[in-house]
C-alpha cells in the first residue's frame, strides 16, 4: 500500500474537499482524485461519498 494514497485520502476527510486537500498537499485535485481512486481500486471498494464529501463505512473504518 502506497502512504501517498493514504494522506491523501485521510486529507480528503478531514478538509471535506478535494480541491482543500490537494492544497494542503501541495497537489492537483485531479492528483488527489487519482489517488482516491487507486485505493478504491485497491480495496474493492468506495471509500468516500462525492457529493457531498464523507466516507462511507469502509473510508470510515479505514480513516
Amino acid at each position: 500500500m502506497d502512504l501517498r494514497l493514504l494522506s491523501s485520502f485521510l486529507a480528503v476527510v478531514e478538509e471535506g474537499h478535494f480541491k482543500r486537500a490537494a492544497a494542503r498537499l501541495f497537489l492537483s485535485p485531479p492528483a488527489v482524485t487519482q489517488h482516491i481512486r487507486q485505493l478504491e481500486s485497491q480495496f474493492g471498494t468506495q471509500l468516500l461519498h462525492r457529493n457531498p464529501v464523507s466516507p462511507t463505512r469502509a473510508g470510515a473504518r479505514l480513516a
